[in-house]
């Protein structure tokens, strides 16, 4: 294989006062480049593996400034796509602490990503030389276009045999659940590995239940080989914990909890699935997730999107081997 995953998505220039600064009153911004399935094919990519991301951007110096990043990730970008006279979306991050709530602005409609289509890409091609082939939920809510990219992006994986992905994310500023829940329903069953959380299966699906009865409602109703479900257990803004159970073979496996200082939440559901895909490449569903919580925990304490880690540091996590003494 060519690759070990391609990921479809879009990418976002995040902004942040330094700090825990205000938008309202910021005199400078600092950028990382982001967006959910960006992040997950640059932190699989930051652990070894060969990952190609998929996109449209602006041929413009800010298009210019996220391939760059994307390239320093270690991504694979022969595949984007520089198209004149369109826009980057951004996201607007505003840390805080209690008792004041973190704030998030977005300004991407019309973004170049948004304008993905079925017809731009031969998705054949992409996926006949990928093992994984990832988006989430927030993808086709970007547009009409989107998402019927997103349903031939998989028709074309699930026929070259590859194993396709999808986190269940939601944004309410994209769509309504009855909105979401339509698309997705004509996605999901076409994934064969998914990643869920109970606020997300709740709002969207509306259904309840036991951990288990929520596994194994995915997994009837569409199919999916493989459904994780995963707990972010926050203690204020600066402390939590992550936890993380999954069906697959028949049983239910869990995961070793994770907990974790706060430097910044954001892109850490991403680090949980790059996390628990390069588990699935090297070890079982019980240590995969396990694995997944490491990434997940070590990518709360740095800023930006996207863990910047060795295997062997996750490993250390993994299995408890962590020593807070200063290493001089």
């Amino acid at each position: 294989m060519r690759y070990d995953l391609v990921s479809l998505g879009e990418p976002l220039l995040r902004l942040s006062p330094p700090g825990c600064g205000q938008l309202r009153r910021a005199a400078s911004l600092d950028l990382f480049v982001v967006g959910s399935q960006l992040n997950v094919a640059a932190n699989l990519a930051r652990l070894g593996k060969q990952a190609a991301f998929v996109t449209k951007l602006p041929d413009n110096p800010l298009g210019l400034l996220a391939l760059d990043a994307c390239r320093s990730y270690g991504l694979d970008v022969s595949h984007v796509r520089l198209v004149p006279g369109t826009r980057i979306g951004v996201t607007y991050v505003e840390f805080s602490a209690v008792p004041r709530a973190p704030l998030v602005v977005y300004d991407r409609a019309g973004s170049a990503a948004s304008t993905i289509a079925a017809a731009d890409f031969d998705w054949d091609k992409l996926t006949v030389e990928a093992a994984y082939a990832y988006t989430d939920g927030i993808f086709p809510g970007l547009s009409a276009s989107c998402a019927e990219a997103a349903h031939a992006f998989f028709t074309a994986a699930r026929g070259r045999g590859c194993t396709t992905c999808f986190d269940v994310n939601y944004r309410e500023h994209l769509w309504a659940p009855a909105e979401a829940r339509a698309v997705w329903a004509g996605l999901l069953p076409q994934v064969t590995m998914l990643a869920t959380s109970r606020d997300v299966t709740e709002l969207v699906f509306g259904r309840g239940g036991s951990d288990e009865d929520l596994l194994r409602w995915y997994q009837d109703a569409f199919g999916c080989r493989v459904v994780c479900l995963t707990r972010r257990r926050m203690l204020g803004l600066r402390a939590g914990a992550c936890e993380a159970t999954a069906l697959a073979d028949g049983h239910i496996w869990h995961g070793k909890r994770r907990e974790f200082d706060v430097v910044d939440r954001y892109g850490t559901g991403d680090a949980w699935f790059a996390g628990f895909l390069y588990g699935c490449m090297h070890l079982d569903v019980e240590s995969a997730l396990s694995f997944a919580n490491a990434l997940c925990a070590l990518a709360h304490t740095m800023p930006g999107d996207v863990a910047h880690v060795t295997t062997e540091e996750v490993r250390r996590v993994m299995e408890g081997d962590v020593d807070l003494r200063v290493r001089r």
